[in-house]
């Protein structure tokens, strides 16, 4: 049974070890206390031009009235303008908020302190190792955080009765040759004995640059880095650092959510400290008890993962590229999304009004489209247990119909459906034993659907460009009939049916009467209603296939496949009929007729558009026959 008490997560960038590893914590945590996670995020701040402009329709998929309470890691946000908006809307909301963030909190924060470590691992290489000179390399893509620790490092070697020297403090990016220079810089002054690094994937770098020049680590030149990353561990010599408890992190956040919820009280912010942890590339003495050669298969397997990851994203973007129809777009998606490693559940939820098209196009089109029931949600492709679920609606209560939370116990993670500022769902997936395995893989997937949906509402868009192009060459624009163009194109198809299915053709010549007189009489506007009451009463007598035109003026083709004689008859009738009960019910000052002829034959194998034309000759002979007596008896 899905739990009834929710936790509303926001968070960026969901693919991140940091991220996974702090939802995993929220997950499993509350989960301990009867509560499930659902998880927002969104990809902010990368630089994919004008097709980000959509990320901000992340804050439209949660029902925020559902959650007990809501954490909001903002420190994950690249884009400001992203996090100030989602930060805006929580503000208005009276459900317990704890924010994940070291600076500028807005709610009661939890925060991973690891930034004062840089000074215990400086203070550790004076004290154990005695080094009279300790340097520290910064990031000058994070500065913030790495100011922050180049600040404990000062303060460490202070406390120690030393300051940093000219060339005790260098800054650099995630780069070979920067971190070369880096080197360069330091070694100005002497060999440095030390180095404190930002984080491992900089000490990384610099101990490449160090074993390159030629100095043995740690006996010519001492690093550390921060953050324990698997490469630092598995390097050689074992990198000592930092830990990076982000799994601690989402649990004490949930834990300080629930003191909010229950009433309590709690800090501005609430500090998780990081540890050091000793290995071999500052001097200590530790064992490695993994072989390195584990390492490289698992990086191996990483590579193949990669190029595995990347053939399949281009599989998919070709596969979706061209897609015209939902319905064989989400056919093509299922063997894709079968491919997610440990998805338990996968759902494309679209909102009512996703290929909607603009008010421009509807006035260019003579459309009218209209949504107002914006609470309806379609869920457009279901797949659980590696099994497909019917498409259903359902109303916007819960994120996922019913049926589906009713027999869950999962945490779902929301990433939004969008292109530029069209918003268009959201996609909920959901993993084995609620483990996120979130690769940076579907990210790429989720830009091809998000593609995939543009080219059908776009297709859609310009189906309603072509028909109205269509109706402007092919319509009489006063009756709403084919003109002469329309009635040359489907000619030949009506003709083809009839010799292909044995049935006799039959053309009509319409022509109305007295049309001259009405227009000098009472204007051409008159003359024109005239013509389309006239075209009306066509209209309405046509059978499925029957093929009706406006050729010029008051003058109009019909072309039928099947009609006898006498049902040709009948329609003439019927086509005074209809004026006739006109006239009794006009207020009009005059009447509304015309002249009829037809011409019918026989189905044969042989029959040409130019023996058509033969026919509608001897219907306009027949026609003109009919007005003559049609003048005779207006003028008797």
């Amino acid at each position: 049974m899905y739990h009834s008490k929710k936790i509303g997560v926001f968070i960026s960038h969901i693919f991140g070890v940091y991220q996974q590893g702090v939802c995993q914590g929220i997950i499993d945590k509350a989960l301990e206390y009867g509560y499930t996670a659902e998880i927002f995020t969104s990809l902010d701040g990368e630089n994919l031009g004008t097709y980000a402009i959509g990320e901000e329709s992340i804050m439209r998929i949660p029902n925020y009235d559902s959650f007990d309470g809501i954490i909001f890691a903002s420190d994950t946000y690249i884009s400001s303008d992203l996090k100030q908006k989602i930060l805006s809307r929580l503000q208005t909301l009276s459900c317990p908020i704890v924010e994940i963030s070291m600076t500028d909190n807005s709610f009661p924060a939890v925060a991973l302190e690891n930034s004062s470590m840089s000074g215990e691992l400086t203070a550790h290489f004076l004290n154990v190792h005695h080094a009279s000179r300790v340097c520290y390399l910064g990031c000058l893509e994070e500065s913030f955080v790495s100011e922050l620790r180049e600040n404990y490092y000062t303060d460490a070697l202070k406390k120690h009765g030393k300051e940093p020297g000219e060339k005790d403090i260098c800054r650099c990016s995630y780069d070979a040759s920067e971190t070369d220079k880096a080197l360069a810089f330091f070694c100005e002054a002497g060999t440095p004995e030390a180095v404190v690094c930002y984080n491992d994937r900089m000490a990384l770098l610099f101990l490449a640059s160090v074993l390159a020049a030629g100095f043995r680590v740690p006996e010519d030149i001492a690093i550390t880095g921060c953050d324990d990353t698997l490469e630092g561990h598995n390097a050689s010599p074992m990198l000592t650092t930092v830990s990076f408890p982000v799994y601690n992190l989402g649990v004490n956040a949930v834990e300080n959510l629930l003191v909010l919820i229950r009433g309590g009280e709690l800090p501005p912010t609430t500090l998780l400290s990081a540890k050091p942890i000793i290995h071999n590339s500052c001097g200590c003495k530790s064992s490695n008890d993994t072989n390195p050669v584990f390492f490289v298969r698992e990086l191996s397997s990483r590579i193949e993962t990669l190029e595995g990851s990347i053939l399949g994203s281009m599989n998919m973007s070709a596969a979706l590229q061209h897609i015209t129809d939902l319905d064989h777009g989400m056919d093509l998606l299922e063997q894709f999304v079968l491919r997610i490693e440990n998805c338990r559940e996968f759902y494309l939820c679209l909102y009512s009004d996703w290929d909607s098209v603009s008010s421009h196009i509807l006035a260019l089109t003579n459309n009218e489209e209209t949504v107002t029931d914006t609470d309806t949600i379609l869920l457009k492709f279901a797949l659980k247990n590696g099994r497909r679920l019917p498409e259903c609606s359902y109303r916007k209560k819960n994120l996922l119909p019913d049926y589906i939370y009713n027999e869950s116990d999962c945490a779902y993670i929301y990433t939004p459906l969008f292109f530029e500022d069209k918003e268009f769902g959201y996609i909920a997936l959901s993993y084995i034993d609620n483990r996120i395995d979130y690769h940076f893989r579907l990210v790429q997937w989720q830009i091809n659907i998000n593609q995939m949906l543009q080219s059908i509402r776009e297709a859609k868009r310009t189906g309603m460009l072509v028909a109205r192009l269509e109706d402007i060459y092919m319509k009489d624009s006063l009756t709403g009939l084919y003109n002469k163009h329309g009635y040359h194109h489907f000619e030949a198809q009506l003709l083809n049916r009839a010799i292909s299915e044995g049935l006799p053709l039959t053309a009509f010549l319409i022509d109305m009467d007295g049309l001259k007189t009405i227009n000098d009489t009472y204007g051409h506007n008159e003359g024109d209603f005239a013509i389309k009451v006239l075209g009306q009463a066509l209209e309405s007598t046509l059978g499925e296939g029957d093929l009706c035109a406006r050729f010029s003026g008051d003058e109009f083709y019909m072309l039928t496949a099947g009609l006898t004689e006498k049902e040709a008859k009948l329609r003439t009738e019927a086509i005074a009929s209809y004026l006739n009960n006109y006239n009794k019910l006009s207020a009009k000052e005059y009447q509304i007729s015309c002249s009829c002829g037809f011409c019918c034959a026989p189905p044969a194998p042989h029959f040409t558009s130019e023996h058509i034309q033969d026919m509608f000759a001897e219907a306009d002979r027949k026609m003109y026959e009919e007005k003559r007596t049609h003048h005779a008896a207006r003028t008797c």
